[in-house]
């Protein structure tokens, strides 16, 4: 395709675009930014602790209640391990890859959800503006492309916020305004617990309280909807308390809600320095956006019919009352969390998107300003910058990554998508450039007709324009560098991993016959089990091991009474390996002779 058309196609797409196309941008962006090397790195963080309860429910059919070994766990909801455990089953195995989908799928469907939902009083422009400051924030960035809660509670909660708004927005009430936050909000609970809510209602309510509708929250259709929420939660939380607590469900509960309460009273020992830079962890977290944060005080918002979809225009007021109150209700959350002396900034991750539905309506609805028109050039400028940077990384990726499959299906693509951006950059610059040529033969008296018209267009029009534009290439150079990221850095950084989880388990396994079960015994968590799986047994106490269990796993300061036992005597239990995981602790790999198995048959 000509470069002409290609910026043909940008100018349209960042001046009237179809749903369709936004759309598009956005799961294309996304695919850039979270898919590349997402199964090539092992499993890090607490990424073992979400997938060992899947591999267990896959193993043994037990969907209900959550284990990591044999215990049950139960200080976090089930749906992120069963999201991981469907996707075991859909594609027919364990990877690094499959544990991590779930999450990069709920950030792609929260970024849609904004598109999608958020026209109603962003329009289209404004919604893929908004969605492509959340795919590229530090926060979404960081958690997106990792098996953890947050990425999946981040798009539950979001998703719950943006559908409220969108439909509150409408002027719509009753039942359809409940209920599919509801859900989302019940999905949440099962998720990670009930924090979110603070988020969710610590955002409407301000909302609501501008739009002068608090009078909502005491309707009957929000009490259905907190009971649809109860209900879906509890299908899970009573049948699970029953089948771990059989003689005692009240003690889960019981657990449950000191897990909860425990968040803003215990954990780890206060220290000031980490309390006092809650805060600026968290304007940190939003990077690169965080300057941008600014025009949320500095932009007066004036809702207009243009760029608002055909057919919705939202009233003036709701439109508002949504910029106003969501701006107030952030404020509020984030200090509350902030000032927990127990708070993190991971905390408020879920409130991450708001910021980007705000920004997203001050270049929609924001009266253009000096400062804003300031932040348009200098967010241009340093586009180019960034997009020179990432087109000598994507070039890069033979010479990081040697002549193989994976780097040459790598530039190819970072050099299409670095093509798409210095054109889309290219007709930005063209586009001004036309415009300053229009403003100069103003002595035409038809043209100067037209440019009066096009100013009074424009200042409604050009700032939107001009940060779809930037909001764009921003995201295709940040898919640029996670390509390069993924088909350069990642084989190195593999290659060069000599104790990791999966390299700590192959020598574990290594000391013991070809598939023999290992019995690992279950004092405290490690990382490496998941590598260890599937032949693996755990166990408490020797009164757990069977007759013919054959090899076992200890800590070194462990294992000597182990063998020492007398319930044990009979297996001549001896040391037959020593392995030092990444933290520098010390196991022993046991061996008994199998005698005692025999004499007991």
């Amino acid at each position: 395709m000509p470069f002409s058309s290609i910026a043909q196609i940008a100018r349209q797409i960042t001046t009237r675009p179809t749903l369709a196309q936004v759309l598009l941008i956005a799961a294309l962006i996304w695919a850039g930014i979270y898919l590349p090397g997402l199964g090539s790195v092992e499993l890090k963080h607490e990424e073992p602790r979400r997938a060992l309860p899947a591999v267990h429910m896959v193993a043994t059919g037990d969907w209900l209640v959550p284990r990591v070994g044999e215990v049950p766990y139960l200080r976090k909801p089930p749906l992120l391990n069963w999201l991981i455990a469907g996707m075991f089953k859909l594609t027919g195995g364990r990877s690094e890859w499959a544990v991590r989908f779930p999450s990069v799928v709920a950030t792609l469907v929260l970024a849609l959800g904004i598109v999608t939902f958020g026209q109603a009083w962003l329009g289209r422009l404004g919604g893929l503006i908004a969605a492509l400051f959340f795919l590229t924030n530090l926060a979404v960035l960081e958690s997106g492309r990792l098996a953890e809660l947050e990425a999946v509670y981040i798009s539950l909660t979001g998703l719950a916020l943006v559908i409220w708004l969108a439909q509150w927005s409408r002027g719509i009430t009753g039942i359809r305004l409940w209920v599919w936050p509801s859900i989302l909000l019940a999905l949440g609970l099962l998720t990670k617990g009930p924090t979110h809510l603070i988020f969710f209602y610590g955002v409407i309510i301000p909302v609501m309280v501008w739009g002068k509708d608090l009078k909502l929250l005491v309707q009957p259709a929000h009490g259905l909807a907190l009971l649809l929420m109860l209900l879906i939660f509890s299908l899970w939380a009573i049948p699970c308390s029953f089948a771990v607590g059989q003689h005692d469900p009240l003690g889960v509960w019981q657990f449950w809600i000191h897990q909860i309460t425990s968040r803003a009273s215990e954990g780890e020992a206060f220290r000031v320095q980490t309390w006092l830079l809650n805060f600026p962890q968290t304007l940190k977290n939003f990077l690169p956006w965080t300057p941008l944060l600014i025009l949320l005080w500095t932009s007066r918002i004036e809702p207009r019919s243009v760029g608002v979809t055909e057919g919705i225009a939202p009233e003036w007021f709701r439109a508002r009352a949504i910029f106003y109150g969501a701006r107030l209700g952030m404020i509020i959350t984030c200090l509350l969390m902030c000032l927990l002396p127990s708070g993190s900034p991971r905390y408020i991750y879920p409130l991450f998107v708001v910021p980007c539905l705000l920004l997203g309506q001050v270049f929609v609805q924001g009266k253009s300003n000096p400062l804003m028109d300031g932040y348009l050039q200098w967010w241009r400028w340093i586009n180019a910058v960034l997009l020179a940077a990432a087109s000598l990384a994507v070039l890069a990726i033979p010479f990081i990554a040697g002549i193989n499959l994976g780097s040459l299906l790598g530039l190819v693509i970072g050099v299409g998508t670095m093509v798409l951006a210095w054109v889309t950059q290219c007709a930005d610059t063209a586009g001004n450039a036309g415009n300053a040529d229009i403003a100069g033969n103003a002595n035409n008296a038809d043209i100067a007709g037209n440019e009066r018209e096009r100013r009074e267009r424009n200042e409604v029009r050009e700032p939107i324009e001009l940060a779809a534009r930037a909001a764009l290439i921003t995201g295709l150079v940040f898919a640029a560098g996670m390509v390069t990221y993924g088909a350069g850095i990642v084989p190195r950084v593999d290659a060069l991993t000599t104790n990791g989880f999966r390299e700590v388990a192959a020598r574990i396994r290594g000391t013991i016959p070809a598939g023999a079960t290992l019995w690992v015994q279950e004092n405290e968590y490690k990382p490496f089990w998941y590598y260890l799986e599937p032949e693996v047994r755990y166990f408490l106490s020797a009164s757990d091991i069977p007759a013919d269990a054959r090899y076992f796993l200890l800590p070194e300061t462990a294992a000597r009474a182990f063998a020492a036992d007398p319930r044990l005597a009979d297996r001549h239990l001896s040391v037959i390996a020593q392995i030092v995981d990444g933290e520098k602790e010390r196991f022993s790999v046991l061996e008994g002779d199998g005698e005692g198995a025999r004499s007991k048959k």
